[in-house]
């Protein structure tokens, strides 16, 4: 999903209605988009000198992942981007030096699954960055 790409007209929903269902099950998705600013300082973490940040997404059933109007993939190989099985995570790098002010705009696609015999709905279970130096 490009950088450029105008969801102004999608559905606002507040995080407090995440659990609202919005569909009968079979095949259901969604799109989530975000912008992701990086602060200077996360609890006892300071990111005043470079760090890895890694996206992890945990979506039931199934997630594609894309960063910045592009998702990470190489044709014959596992993509951390790309549908990883039933409830399991995608861990894609953000960035190998990130820094404070840093931007990610994040799109992630989620389908209830096994898409073959859909039953059900779809949950984003978690969506958290993790740091490294």
């Amino acid at each position: 999903m490009p950088t450029d790409f105008d969801d102004s007209q999608w559905e606002r929903i507040e995080g407090k209605d995440l659990g609202v269902r919005r569909s009968g099950g079979h095949n259901a998705f969604m799109w989530f988009r975000g912008l992701l600013t990086m602060p200077a300082r996360i609890g006892d973490f300071d990111l005043s000198k470079p760090a890895v940040a890694v996206l992890n997404v945990l979506v039931d059933d199934y997630a594609e992942v894309w960063v910045n109007g592009q998702m990470p993939r190489r044709s014959g190989y596992p993509s951390p981007a790309t549908i990883q099985g039933l409830n399991m995570p995608n861990r894609v790098v953000l960035g190998t030096e990130v820094k404070p002010g840093d931007r990610f705009q994040l799109a992630v696609f989620a389908i209830n699954g096994p898409m073959s015999d859909p039953f059900g709905s779809i949950w984003f279970r978690q969506a958290m960055v993790e740091f490294y130096r």
